[in-house]
């Protein structure tokens, strides 16, 4: 191989390149946080996966108890009253949200707040399943 020089070595490259098919190129992989039968289903197409519940030493909570929510596209939660304050983190897809009669689009990366006695409800209009982590603050 004493003729392979600079130049020709990139040739070589690019010729490989060219002849690649871009199918055979890996993609952007689909993320998936849960396997389709994680945790439990508690409604039609909304799956609660229990992540624990750690000791809270502020605002009077006791606990807090986390739980990610893995929504099917057209799920939704229905309007009810909030039984105790909670962080709500979308960490994929986005549901449309509705808060004390204020809607908003609840989209992957949001954080928001919900008081306890507030009126809302979360709805995946999206094409892919939507996971909201719920960290339930209770009162000790």
């Amino acid at each position: 191989m004493n003729g392979l020089n600079r130049r020709s070595a990139m040739t070589l490259g690019l010729s490989v390149v060219a002849a690649t098919p871009l199918s055979l190129l890996p993609g952007p992989a689909a993320s998936e946080m849960y396997a389709a039968d994680a945790g439990k289903e508690i409604m039609p197409g909304i799956r609660q996966v229990e992540l624990g519940e750690w000791p809270v030493n502020f605002g009077g909570y006791k606990k807090a108890v986390v739980n990610d929510f893995v929504m099917a596209p057209g799920s939704a939660f229905p309007e009810e009253k909030m039984k105790n304050d909670m962080l709500c983190h979308m960490l994929e897809g986005e549901t449309a949200s509705m808060q004390d009669g204020i809607a908003f689009m609840a989209k992957a990366g949001l954080v928001y707040s919900c008081s306890t006695g507030m009126v809302g409800s979360d709805k995946n209009e999206g094409s892919i399943p939507a996971v909201m982590r719920v960290i339930d603050l209770l009162p000790a």
